[in-house]
């Protein structure tokens, strides 16, 4: 199975063939969003990627390419009323593949700069699928957000919250979390202490945890599966409150 086959069954209706489909978490996050885009475009779809906070600048990586779109107004909030779709997709069979739309070039070097969250209902009316990272990790495997995150925009029909299964076991610092004040309040791990599974599932139980602020149905990808020192059971998986629960790793299939 790979992250389409999961995820579209999980879209209102069933429908499959449009969809806001928000990233936040850790572990993964961008990875996983734009192998989500990929397969989407594989399909035939149009897909449209971008992100209401950050994210590392495709031409600076190794990692996904996209055809990028500067959209510099958008930073900004865009005028009240329903208006037209910021940015029109493709003709079928004439896209880029996966498009990635930014405003402009961030102040931290090696990133772009994201849009308002109040475009993405536009922009859902012309593209089959949007894509949105909503949250920040520094490439760390696990964190817990701050007060003023994840940016999850209005329109949003699916949460993604990402999770490395490599924190397991690890101390609990900043070098494995990003945010570690955050973490332990929110999951009770006294810093310095190993990351456990029981942190991991208060982690996506506590309303101040992976899902804050999440209306939206809930997928959890526990990812990095080949990197884990042991995996959750059976029992533990089912106790996490999510429509969805994928354990894998995007070094093969999840």
């Amino acid at each position: 199975m790979n992250l389409a086959e999961a995820l579209i069954p999980m879209l209102p209706g069933s429908r499959g063939d449009r969809g806001v489909i928000v990233f936040v978490g850790a572990g993964g996050k961008t990875s996983a969003l734009f192998h989500l885009a990929r397969e989407l475009v594989e399909r035939g779809w149009s897909v449209l990627v971008t992100t209401t906070t950050h994210l590392a600048d495709p031409r600076a990586t190794a990692g996904p390419t996209a055809a990028i779109l500067w959209r510099p107004e958008m930073e900004s909030p865009c005028a009240p009323g329903p208006g037209p779709a910021a940015v029109p997709a493709p003709e079928p069979g004439s896209g880029p593949g996966v498009t990635l739309l930014v405003s402009r070039e961030a102040d931290a070097p090696g990133k772009v700069k994201g849009i308002d969250p109040s475009w993405i209902p536009g922009l859902k009316t012309a593209w089959d699928f949007v894509l949105v990272e909503a949250d920040g990790s520094k490439r760390l495997p696990v964190k817990a957000p701050e007060s003023y995150e994840p940016v999850i925009p209005p329109g949003t029909d699916l949460v993604v919250g990402v999770i490395g299964l490599d924190c397991l076991d690890r101390p609990m610092d900043g070098r494995t979390v990003h945010r570690p004040e955050r973490f332990s309040a929110v999951t009770g791990c006294a810093p310095g202490a190993p990351v456990a599974w029981e942190h991991l599932a208060a982690l996506v139980r506590h309303p101040d945890g992976l899902f804050k602020g999440a209306r939206s149905p809930r997928a959890v990808f526990l990812n990095k599966s080949d990197l884990a020192p042991v995996l959750p059971s059976q029992g533990q998986l089912d106790q996490l409150p999510a429509e969805l629960v994928l354990v894998g790793s995007l070094e093969e299939a999840p």
